[in-house]
């Protein structure tokens, strides 16, 4: 996979064209290196699970949202089992007004439809006329899109990094604040302050975002409902339940299935570059 996605990049940053469309369909684990494009990249699954990686935090993908990487922001991604999706690239000059930080963003009927209609330029070339309007409308749909509560954003103090290290190795574990800070060798004050000045969210938050993140990689690798719950620290199954649905929007049974079912406005996107 790692020389597939070296060729890919290497096509993409030599291509002159404004935006460049990759279809995927990806059996086993898709891991990629850290690097960055000179162009912007969306991409989307229609089934399975990728996580994003990059110095300010980790991004959650799972199918039928889209993820946003501006131009020159490193990153890598690991996926969770086989994945499915498209990916555009676009050039910086498109990017101006999008987002200028890596999101998770709502995926709209028509945002989706746009990429697909991208996809087919190939086979279909544009007027020059309705290939602008296009892109203007793909960028307008981006940047109006909804952000999504899928990130674990990192802390920079070193202290707080090895605190995120620490939860984000044990999940399940219900260690108090005041232990916690003992570790970092700060205040229960200065721990809760400093976190949410760094990270913008409370460590309360950001450990339910740790655990639904996590779930989501075992139930997209094959774990029960009530294996996932206990493995991520919920000793109640149907309060796992609704953290879960209240982040995802959809139940952990309903998530699990995702991947066999195609979205209800599916049609095959072929393979190829405009």
């Amino acid at each position: 996979m790692a020389m597939i996605s070296s060729v890919l990049h290497a096509e993409v940053e030599k291509s002159k064209e404004e935006v460049t469309f990759w279809n995927f369909d990806s059996p086993g684990v898709w891991n990629t290196e850290q690097h960055s494009h000179t162009k912007g990249q969306l991409f989307s699954l229609q089934s399975g699970l990728t996580i994003v990686e990059t110095v300010m935090g980790n991004w959650m993908l799972p199918p039928h949202r889209c993820c946003w990487i501006p131009p020159s922001n490193r990153h890598s991604m690991r996926s969770c089992g086989d994945i499915a999706g498209w990916s555009i690239y676009l050039t910086s000059d498109l990017c101006d007004l999008l987002p200028s930080r890596p999101v998770v963003l709502a995926l709209s009927p028509l945002l989706d439809q746009i990429v697909r209609r991208i996809g087919d330029w190939k086979q279909n070339a544009p007027t020059s006329s309705f290939r602008r309007h296009l892109l203007a409308v793909l960028c307008e749909e981006i940047r109006s899109a909804k952000i999504q509560p899928l990130a674990l954003p990192m802390p920079s103090d070193p202290r707080l990094k090895h605190f995120v290290k620490n939860m984000a190795h044990r999940p399940e574990n219900e260690r108090t604040l005041d232990s916690w800070a003992k570790v970092t060798g700060m205040s229960k004050r200065s721990l809760l302050r400093n976190f949410r000045m760094e990270t913008g969210i409370t460590i309360g938050q950001w450990r339910q975002h740790l655990r639904v993140l996590t779930a989501a990689e075992k139930l997209s690798s094959g774990s029960s409902v009530t294996q996932t719950s206990l493995a991520v620290g919920y000793l109640s199954v149907s309060a796992f339940i609704k953290t879960f649905k209240r982040v995802m929007g959809i139940t952990p049974l309903a998530y699990s299935r995702v991947k066999d079912k195609p979205p209800s406005n599916s049609a095959t996107l072929r393979a190829g570059r405009s």
